[in-house]
This record gives structure tokens, sequence and C-alpha cells, in this order.
């Protein structure tokens, strides 16, 4: 299925990238009350997607997904001053260098050691650290992100449809199962996906999205909601129906026979990290 026109890789997609490595987010990202107590300017800071994933298993990070993190206190805000940085922000490197901040390796081979090298923001948002599985969460808010996350550039001329589609097209059996045999289990039986590994993962082709593009988007706002209420199969229940049978033709039966294979292989990686704790 995964060699049909119907799927592809995601390196068919576009480029996967790992995100910014400050050497220390404690130091380097920020609230925004924190940089306003500060007295750091807008030339000191990027706007950024939070440290960790736990805010992108949803659809998209949007400009009011964005603000509403920011208001909650999260750290949106990354600490990179331009080449002449103001006073609070000379401030505040003098403030990390009592600190010994430099001294950590990201930052000490670098010059200056405060001025993370900048990473232009991506289309997609892909989390690599996962209980359940990856997922691709549109970049709409057009933020940098760091590498707790990776980034996904889509190729010319499959922005458009990359950002409106894949999000929900990769929320399907066959994906999910193709994750498990792609990325590693890890400490406490996350499953993991490098780069490398995410360019691997099965996801419906282009032509399949652009075929079921009117049922995805009419079933968009369910499958919101299914993801913002925690229940993931409910939305890839939603999503094999539309793409796996009603655009694959698969039978009821070999989609449950995807669904359950998908389910063995992270049933046994939840309890190999189990046992490995």
């Amino acid at each position: 299925m995964t060699r049909s026109p119907a799927f592809s890789r995601l390196n068919d997609w576009g480029e996967t990238t790992l995100g910014m490595v400050t050497g220390n987010n404690r130091y380097f990202a920020l609230s925004r009350q924190r940089a306003a107590e500060l007295g750091l300017q807008e030339s000191d800071v990027i706007s950024v997607s939070p440290p960790g994933s736990r805010h992108l298993r949803g659809l998209e990070l949007g400009t009011d997904g964005w603000e509403e993190l920011a208001g909650a206190g999260e750290a949106t805000l990354l600490f990179r001053p331009a080449a002449d940085p103001s006073p609070a922000a000379a401030r505040y490197i003098e403030a990390g260098e009592a600190l010994g901040v430099q001294k950590a390796y990201k930052c000490r081979v670098r010059t200056p050691w405060w001025r993370v090298p900048l990473v232009r923001p991506a289309d997609l948002l892909v989390t690599y650290m996962n209980a359940d599985t990856p997922r691709l969460c549109a970049n709409e808010a057009g933020v940098h992100h760091l590498n707790s996350v990776h980034g996904l550039f889509l190729r010319p001329g499959l922005r458009e449809v990359g950002m409106q589609l894949l999000p929900l097209g990769a929320l399907n059996s066959i994906t999910l199962l193709g994750a498990e045999t792609v990325g590693r289990a890890y400490g406490g039986g996350m499953l993991k996906l490098e780069p490398r590994e995410a360019d691997l993962l099965p996801v419906p082709s282009v032509d399949s999205l652009k075929a079921v593009e009117d049922a995805l988007i009419t079933h968009r706002q369910s499958l919101v909601s299914a993801l913002r209420n925690r229940r993931l199969q409910d939305a890839v229940q939603l999503v094999d129906e539309v793409l796996l049978e009603g655009q694959l033709g698969l039978s009821p039966h070999e989609v449950s026979a995807l669904q359950s294979a998908h389910g063995e292989l992270r049933a046994r990686r939840v309890a190999r990290g189990t046992v490995a704790r």
C-alpha cells in the first residue's frame, strides 16, 4: 500500500529538519511576562513555539493559539538580540555569564554565545517524542521552532495543500502503523522519530488528499473536537472511513486489521518501556 500512488513518504512532501538548539532553554526561552520584567525590546526576542510538544496535538498552531499560550505564561519568546543588543539585553547577557550559561557546549562553540543560530519558520511542526503517534501541526502562526520538535518545509507547489490537508490526512491507520515501524522506542515507552526516520513515514499522497479534500474539510471540526478531547482513535476512525475506505476502497475488515496491528505494536512498545524502567 505504501508503494502505491495512494501513499508516499513524508520526504516526498518536503524536507524535515531539526529545530534551533539554544544550549539552555531555561535561559533563552522566555515568557512574555519575563521578557517584560527584564525590559527587553522587540528587537531582542523572536516568536517561537514553546519548548515541548504538548501544545501541538491538534491540527494547527494558529496566531490565536499562540497568543493563548503566551497569555498563559508559556515561553513563546526566544532571547535572540540583534548584533547590537539593547541595554536591557546587555544586562541579561551579563546575568547569563554570571550563571555560566556561556559554558554550555552549544553556547561556547558559537560567536557570540548568546546568539542562537536561526532556523526559518517551518510550514509544519512534527512532534518527535510521542506517547501515541507523531502529529503534523500546521504552523499557521509562522513562529520559529526549537529542537523539541522537527520542522517540515514543504516543496514548492505543495505548501497550500500540505498545510491544509496533510495534518488531517496523516491521522490514518496506515500512517500510525508506519510510525511504529520507522520510529524507535525510547525511555518510558515513548516513540521517537528523528528527521531521517520521519522522512520514511508513510503518508497519503498529494493526489489522494486532493481526492478527499471536501470530505476532510467537512469533518475538520469533528476532528478538531476529537483531538482536543484526547480521542485520537475517534479522529483516526473518521479519517480511515474517508480515506482508506471511501477513497482507497479498503473494506471495514481490512481497516480493522490495520487498526489492530497498530494497537499491538503500540502496546508492545509501551510494555517494553515499562519493563525498561
